[in-house]
């Protein structure tokens, strides 16, 4: 099933709106940061399609490296407070929600800035 472009629009609303709900009763608000970032993962995949396979595993590869960098240095510094502060747990599933939509988010972004320069070298291309 594609993911069209009214589809991630209506989606893009749908999950903030179902983040308040959640934070004004309490319940699921995690989930829905977990939804938004795979709306975003997902749709900008989907726009990777349209360029050649090459160039598609290229950017796949880039916003890879660069979201692993960016978990080891969140996780170095969350080993550095988490030692040196004593702070007090967490709700595992909430921050299992948090931390992924969160991630998945960073990576769709990724792609997107990487799909977006892309397009742009292309459509300056001269083609005879």
């Amino acid at each position: 099933m594609k993911l069209t472009k009214k589809c991630f629009i209506f989606l893009l609303l749908i999950w903030p709106i179902s983040f308040g709900l959640g934070i004004w009763y309490g319940e699921y608000a995690m989930s829905a940061v977990t939804g938004f970032g795979v709306t975003i993962t997902v749709y900008y995949e989907q726009q990777l399609e349209r360029l050649d396979k090459q160039e598609a595993i290229h950017i796949r590869d880039a916003a890879n490296s660069k979201l692993m960098m960016f978990v080891f240095a969140a996780l170095i510094l969350a080993f550095s407070f988490g030692v040196f502060f004593d702070q007090p747990q967490v709700p595992l599933l909430d921050t299992i929600h948090l931390v992924l939509g969160a991630l998945l988010t960073l990576r769709g972004l990724l792609i997107r800035s990487a799909y977006r320069a892309a397009s742009i070298v292309l459509s300056k291309e001269i083609r005879l």
